[in-house]
């Protein structure tokens, strides 16, 4: 290490000197205690913290007893003796809102030995850190898993930095979503405690947070007396749910005031396609009453089996998903999310046979046309747009009704424009007639194979189709980190967007599964054809809890901030090499295992 860089930062690795609750810390694995245990990198050395997932000490005070402000970096690492235990750890600085459940990166991505010889130092934050103490905690999650800090890494910011930190202001172009899960991660004893996974966004680009809503949609009976979940975790997310449920219309107010306070807007985002979860998340948990009650309703296969989605064919079906759209906006939520890219919205059913047979006078067999048939495309999206005809009336009504400023309705698409089309959405058409204000472009795109089962003039035969379904899954779907298709897409998403002024997203790499270096490179990618703005699916608490995760994405707000971070990766992570535990050397081998 240089002079000039040694002047500049400072490391506090020997965590034991600086904790003040020292009889909270012991040199072995405790119940109730941190485990405290040397370590050596090429970095630094010390001793770490550690709660194994026996564990459950109480929170424990670090205090740097620094003056000024510095960028905090906190290094973790995946130190377990089980190599599928999650790593977790609440951290925040004594004068910090809201603890962050926070994570390293996975180190599977980087070594298949022992995933423990690697560490993961990640960008944290900027803070004055004068008076200001580093509080750690082992949250309640309901599952197993350990909490450890190797050594927290302070750099001294120039008199420039402060002010040009201080005075910054964010782009909020990007969008953020949130899964509904989230919500059953964290016990609360408040409202506010549910603004914990939307502090992480209060200091990034995002713009706009799309919350998956929790209303009457979920059925919580159970069968029989004696039944219990098929698991501890499920139990516990019913509990909290149930909870959620019936305090949601102060929770949500809550969430949506706090954003608006950091400039955030909250959309109510929905899972437009209806059905019930197969076993083993079965009954009761994600169960939907209307689901169940109305089979009458559901998707037609090509050979006429049925398929448990509910059919938007159906009036009946369209009206239920409107009014708990409606029924949602009463939270006060700025806008609505329809997520399209979550299973089928129409099969071969009687109002899309009839419908066919309406508008072209051909009697044929509508259920052996290939989905990429121009007539069949036309008289999805001709139900498909009726929807949104009707749900666009009824977000007006209700804004009129109230007196409130109406709602923007933002929708998914699929990698490309086509491919939405094909499933009933024609993103131009409903940009065209007003009927939407945002499209995300994200990373997903269903295939139909039908391979094998075509006759000779193009069309299925049913009976070799129905024949393959039994050893083949007919109905795959493209997902995760296919940039070159994003990209492709892009070209056609941006022409719709600027002819009728539609805000534009372009969602990036899956989640958990890409290095953070790949994601900056992925939306390089987007913002440099014809990419708009960047869009996060499990933002919240999934890629805000992967520490070097949020720190590569967090800015991605414009393209100049992208081309500048993929400059200087150190800036948000970088990992160290560990050379010992305990004082056992594994510089040159490990002695796990035997090596």
């Amino acid at each position: 290490m240089d002079n000039q860089k040694a002047l500049n930062e400072v490391y506090i690795s020997n965590l034991f000197d600086y904790a003040l609750e020292k009889d909270c810390i012991a040199d072995y694995s405790s119940k109730n205690k941190w485990e405290c245990i040397s370590f050596e990198t090429a970095e630094t050395k010390g001793k770490l913290l550690v709660a194994s997932d026996k564990s459950n000490p109480p929170p424990l005070t670090i205090s740097p007893k620094l003056t000024g402000w510095y960028r905090v970096y906190i290094c973790m690492g995946e130190v377990t003796s089980s190599g599928n235990m999650f790593q977790q750890i609440d951290i925040k600085l004594s004068g910090d809102e809201f603890y962050r459940t926070v994570s390293p990166c996975k180190m599977g991505q980087y070594t298949m030995w022992s995933r423990s010889e690697l560490v993961e130092e990640s960008y944290w934050k900027c803070a004055d850190m004068t008076n200001q103490n580093i509080i750690l905690n082992k949250p309640d999650l309901g599952y197993e898993y350990t909490s450890n800090v190797f050594w927290f890494r302070f750099v001294k910011m120039t008199e420039s930095e402060i002010d040009e930190y201080v005075n910054k202001s964010f782009s909020r172009t990007m969008i953020a979503h949130m899964d509904g899960d989230f919500h059953l991660k964290d016990i609360t004893s408040s409202p506010k405690d549910y603004c914990k996974q939307i502090f992480p966004l209060v200091d990034s680009d995002v713009g706009i947070l799309c919350q998956e809503v929790t209303n009457d949609l979920v059925d919580y009976r159970h069968p029989s007396k004696d039944y219990v979940q098929r698991s501890e975790l499920n139990s516990r997310r019913e509990k909290i749910a149930k909870e959620l449920t019936k305090t949601r219309n102060k929770v949500y107010p809550a969430q949506i005031e706090y954003a608006h306070k950091h400039s955030i807007k909250m959309f109510a985002a929905h899972r437009m396609q209806l059905s019930n979860f197969s076993f083993p998340f079965s009954n009761p948990f994600f169960h939907i009453k209307f689901v169940e009650e109305h089979k009458e309703l559901r998707c037609k296969a090509r050979d006429g089996s049925n398929i448990d989605f509910l059919s938007y064919g159906y009036k009946a079906t369209q009206d239920f998903m409107i009014k708990a759209i409606i029924d949602s906006l009463k939270h006060g939520f700025d806008g609505i999310l329809c997520i399209w890219t979550r299973g089928i919205s129409l099969g071969f059913e009687d109002p899309v046979k009839d419908l066919y047979q309406s508008k072209f006078g051909k009697s044929i067999d509508v259920s052996a046309l290939p989905e990429d048939d121009p007539g069949l495309v036309s008289v999805k999206c001709d139900i498909m747009t009726g929807f949104h005809k009707r749900l666009k009336r009824a977000v007006v009504n209700y804004s009129k009704k109230h007196g409130t400023v109406v709602p923007k309705i933002y929708i998914t698409g699929c990698f490309d424009v086509q491919s939405s089309k094909v499933s009933g959405i024609d993103i131009e058409r409903l940009a065209k007639d007003k009927l939407i204000d945002g499209v995300i472009q994200t990373k997903y795109k269903q295939i139909e194979d039908t391979s094998d089962v075509l006759d000779k003039n193009g069309n299925i035969d049913i009976n070799d189709y129905s024949k393959k379904a039994l050893n083949t899954r007919i109905f795959d779907r493209i997902t995760g980190s296919r940039i070159d298709l994003l990209v492709e897409g892009t070209k056609e998403y941006r022409r719709i967007a600027d002819e009728y002024n539609l805000d534009y997203n372009t969602e990036i790499q899956w989640e958990g599964l890409k290095k953070p270096e790949e994601y900056i490179n992925g939306a390089k990618q987007i913002l440099s054809s014809y990419g708009k703005g960047i869009s996060l699916w499990d933002c919240c608490p999934t890629i805000t809890g992967n520490l070097s995760e949020w720190s590569a994405v967090s800015h991605m707000g414009n393209k100049e901030n992208v081309l500048k971070m993929s400059e200087n990766p150190d800036d948000y992570h970088r990992l160290c090499r560990v050379l010992s535990y305990d004082d056992i050397n594994i510089r040159y081998i490990d002695p796990s295992w035997r090596g």
